[in-house]
């Protein structure tokens, strides 16, 4: 330990080659392999920031391998151990704050999937060891090409994080009167203050009977109707139609819709409608992350499911609303 010297010349020619493929070669087999699939499709918005971010992020990296090569003999091969220590303490750093702070608590298992676990800290780990390589060797090109490469990935991460995961959601007061203020899903809402939530009931008049869903494992396992939130900016039926449409893979016309009634409870507004409308249970296409199963169901079936404990119980309620709105309105 007494010869240990961060700044010895003795290093293996190759050095700069490994470190290369050690950094290459695992994104690229996980952008292959374990590319998560997400609940939020959105395509991301190619502004002119967010496309020069890319091509800063693509240049800064190149030049940050070519450094690597050329001043290879700058570290000592047995300081790998030292850099893979600093990139474990950056992983640890985002796990406290990110994961811990800014996702909290959220159910949805996409925010874990390798994107969260695996894709973003191991490029924050990559561009923490490559800032500490440049500066244990004195490489003030490896520093300014790892910093560019650092904070174009923090841009490029964080569009492409708020694009997939973050849905706002805009609140009103007790009189549903919009108060131009948002907040993300999951988060506390504001006391005095509501959101919307939308739920559908699709009835088929040929059988008498009502289709409802299974939700998944991630969702409680228990049988309800579809329903959802509108992201902010959307009308209420624009969120029942984009709900029917992600649960589903069903398309449907504001027209076809017909509002019941909204309910109102303690943090938000309940917008039930109801849509009369025959559909083929095969040729749905189920939402994994949030239905397991549908199904067609009577009255009694419904009632059934509820009293063996299977049915969510505040959907059931909606359910009740519904069938006495229908029955005073003759819907």
């Amino acid at each position: 330990m007494d010869n240990f010297n961060l700044y010895n010349q003795v290093s293996s020619p190759y050095f700069g080659i490994i470190i290369a493929i050690a950094i290459v070669l695992p994104i690229i087999l996980l952008n292959t392999f374990l590319k998560p699939k997400y609940k939020n499709n959105k395509k991301i918005k190619k502004n002119k920031v967010y496309i020069i971010s890319n091509i800063i992020r693509i240049i800064s990296f190149i030049m940050c391998i070519i450094v690597l090569c050329i001043f290879k003999n700058d570290y000592d091969i047995k300081n790998t151990n030292i850099w893979f220590g600093i990139m474990l303490f950056f992983y640890i750093l985002y796990y406290e704050l990110f994961i811990r702070y800014i996702v909290r608590g959220r159910k949805e298992k996409e925010l874990y999937k390798p994107f969260m676990y695996v894709k973003v800290p191991i490029v924050i780990c990559i561009s923490g060891g490559l800032i500490f390589t440049g500066i244990w060797s004195k490489n003030i090109y490896l520093i300014i090409s790892s910093i560019l490469f650092s904070i174009s990935n923090i841009y490029v991460s964080y569009k492409i994080y708020y694009s997939k995961f973050v849905e706002y959601r805009d609140l009103y007061d007790e009189n549903r009167k919009p108060v131009n203020k948002k907040i993300v899903r999951d988060e506390k809402v504001p006391k005095g203050l509501k959101y919307v939530t939308v739920v559908v009931f699709i009835y088929n008049k040929y059988t008498n009977e009502w289709l409802m869903q299974k939700r998944s494992k991630d969702k409680g396992s228990k049988w309800a109707t579809t329903s959802g939130h509108p992201v902010s900016g959307q009308s209420s039926i624009q969120g029942m139609i984009t709900e029917i449409k992600e649960e589903l893979g069903v398309d449907v016309k504001d027209s076809e819709l017909k509002f019941i009634t909204t309910v109102d409870r303690k943090e938000k507004f309940a917008d039930i409608y109801y849509l009369d409308k025959d559909l083929n249970i095969k040729e749905l296409n189920l939402q994994k992350e949030e239905v397991d199963d549908v199904k067609w169901m009577t009255n009694k079936e419904i009632e059934d499911l509820y009293k063996a404990g299977k049915f969510k119980k505040t959907h059931y309620n909606y359910y009740k609303e519904l069938l006495k709105c229908i029955k005073e309105k003759s819907v």
